[in-house]
């Protein structure tokens, strides 16, 4: 077959995926307000009500399907609601019709939860009551009510302490530990990997929004939005973001009402004076993955010092607007995807490698624009217990100006090589590719050919972080070498919308990489050594055999104190470039293509 297996995987377990409204009937009754309406928004709802109020709404309307696409680590059903005039109920249905696919996901951090609360209200008043059914016209509507469901039903008063209200809410990560909104192109909790596998890379959603609430400063503002900018994301995605959203969603909401602003995160916490950067998140991030699978992503983050009322109709109104501004230019949308895509796989083709560099990460340039900036006026106070000043805000308005960073400059870009070439044996690198929906080739037969190895020069392991210690890598170097193939060894193309996926998880240096988050780290690990007695007279050896080595050699004592100070590093440095050395020491196990295989020797 020319496509991995990934298709026919993901296309088994969907048949799998049967709704349960069937087996399991709604309760009956006429009331159609939410847990949180009902209780004056003092309250959200537990998992089994949010099923609850989703099997209702199936029942009462004809637009609505509700499936349950996984199960969660302690073994809940994950709830998708699928919502279609056009009863387009599968991917498949729903590509043929044609209407952008949008996909909304709460409670991914399950103590923010006015998402699935403003989600349930708005389907309701779009499928039951009909009052917002126009927005279904040009659209179709994917819902995650809940993502993170265990946390979810870890539910207290005391689990958000900077948060105000519902009175009880869901934990920040999973029972495990990991963080769901860290875990997009890692992808090894069993919420994200059902949800990559069976909704993502099924229906190909055109658009993102993921549903937050905001930690730190107080402000005025009742939203803020984040989406990416930069080199890091397609220019296609971006521009339809900038006209789109920032010029016409947000102008809407706020005539709507409400307050919104770019995302808040000041570039030192809780000082507006520092200014906001407005770059692009790497692909463990939500907004960032979207952009990387050539879509936009929009976050959503109320602000966790309103009231939870003011939070929930905060992201009712922004989904309207949203959805109004699909509605009214669904093609927008579409095509800025399409073209993305288009632009990606063209990509690969190009002949002129300045057109083939790829930024896979960026920053702020230090440029920066003024943006008036409604906050609330905050004293520095000193206090005996902290030992520090600690800010106390007066609730008294402060309107002042602060600087904005929006203009981003590459500072990881890569040469897109033909594709990757992956030994069968790391069987992590097929497992992901089939998650993010990465078409790859095996081999038939077996192959040589000129190839680049990425040999890691520096790394470093940083501080605990998702159980892993990330692995930093501060330099690579690309050597040519002949490597051979065998049957079963994984050819990964570039010629495809995927190409952004593939390099973000085979390149070295890749923000998030395989690399990054630990998957390869048997290379670093030191195989064979050589005694000190052994090693000293070879090392004599080929200082005398070999005047360049032996200059090379009184180079770097003479530069590196430590090293010359340390009798084990002296001799390693030799063991390093004798033929005892383990050839395949630091070196990466994706291996960059200077040209594709021939398709003789791949599988059909």
């Amino acid at each position: 077959m020319s496509r991995s297996r990934f298709g026919l995987a993901v296309a088994s377990a969907w048949l799998l995926v049967i709704p349960l409204s069937a087996s399991t009937p709604p309760k009956s009754g006429g009331d159609w307000q939410t847990h949180a309406e009902r209780t004056q928004y003092r309250e959200t709802g537990d998992y089994a009500e949010a099923i609850d109020f989703c099997r209702r709404l199936e029942h009462a309307s004809p637009w609505v399907k509700l499936v349950f696409y996984g199960t969660s680590g302690q073994g809940r059903a994950l709830p998708l609601l699928v919502i279609s005039k056009d009863r387009a109920f599968t991917p498949e249905a729903a590509r043929r019709i044609g209407k952008p696919i949008v996909l909304i996901q709460n409670g991914i951090h399950a103590g923010e939860i006015e998402g699935k609360d403003a989600s349930l209200a708005l389907i309701r008043d779009m499928t039951v009551t009909h009052a917002r059914d126009a927005l279904l016209d040009h659209v179709t509507l994917l819902v995650l009510p809940i993502f993170s469901v265990d946390s979810h039903e870890r539910r207290s008063r005391y689990n958000r302490i900077n948060q105000n209200g519902p009175e009880e809410m869901g934990w920040r990560t999973s029972p495990i530990g990991l963080n769901l909104n860290r875990d997009y192109l890692k992808a090894e909790t069993p919420e994200m990997k059902a949800m990559l596998g069976h909704v993502f890379t099924r229906w190909w959603p055109h658009l993102l929004v993921d549903d937050h609430t905001t930690d730190g400063a107080d402000y005025r503002y009742d939203i803020t939005y984040g989406i990416d900018h930069g080199p890091a994301v397609p220019a296609a995605v971006e521009r339809w973001m900038d006209e789109a959203l920032i010029g016409r969603v947000m102008p809407k909401l706020e005539a709507m009402g409400h307050l919104p602003a770019p995302y808040l995160g000041f570039r030192r916490w809780q000082d507006p004076r520092s200014g906001i950067d407005l770059g692009s998140a790497p692909p463990r991030f939500s907004t960032g993955y979207a952009n990387i699978q050539c879509r936009p992503g929009l976050l959503v983050e109320t602000h966790m010092l309103k009231p939870y009322e003011s939070r929930v109709k905060a992201t009712y109104d922004l989904l309207v607007a949203l959805l109004e501004e699909v509605n009214a230019h669904p093609d927008a949308l579409k095509n800025a995807v399409a073209t993305a895509e288009a632009q990606v796989t063209a990509r690969a083709r190009e002949k002129d490698a300045a057109r083939r560099m790829v930024v896979l990460r960026s920053q702020s340039s230090g440029q920066s624009e003024p943006m008036p900036y409604r906050g609330i006026e905050g004293r520095e106070a000193w206090s005996d217990v902290a030992g520090a000043p600690v800010t106390r805000f007066t609730g008294a308005p402060w309107d002042t100006v602060i600087p904005v960073f929006r203009e981003q400059v590459a500072t990881v870009s890569i040469l897109q090589p033909a594709g990757y070439l992956v030994p069968r044996e790391w069987t992590i690198v097929a497992e992901k590719l089939d998650l993010h929906g990465v078409r790859y080739r095996r081999f038939a037969s077996a192959w040589s050919d000129s190839v680049e190895v990425q040999h890691v020069d520096d790394w470093k392991d940083e501080r605990l972080s998702e159980g892993h210690h990330p692995i930093a890598v501060n330099r690579v170097s690309r050597v040519k070498a002949r490597r051979s193939f065998r049957a079963g060894d994984l050819w990964v193309p570039l010629d495809q919308r995927g190409a952004l996926v593939a390099m973000h998880l085979l390149e070295a240096q890749a923000p998030d990489g395989l690399m990054r988050w630990n998957a390869f780290d048997t290379v670093f690990e030191r195989k064979e050594y050589a005694e000190r007695y052994v090693m000293e007279p070879i090392a004599r050896r080929m200082i005398a055999s070999d005047p360049a080595l032996a200059d090379s050699f009184r180079a770097k004592v003479k530069a590196d104190s430590a090293f010359a100070r340390d009798p084990d590093a002296r001799l390693d440095w030799f063991f390093r470039r004798s033929p005892w050395a383990d050839p395949d020491q630091d070196n990466h196990p994706a291996l960059r293509a200077l040209r594709p295989p021939p398709e003789s020797v791949l599988e059909r």
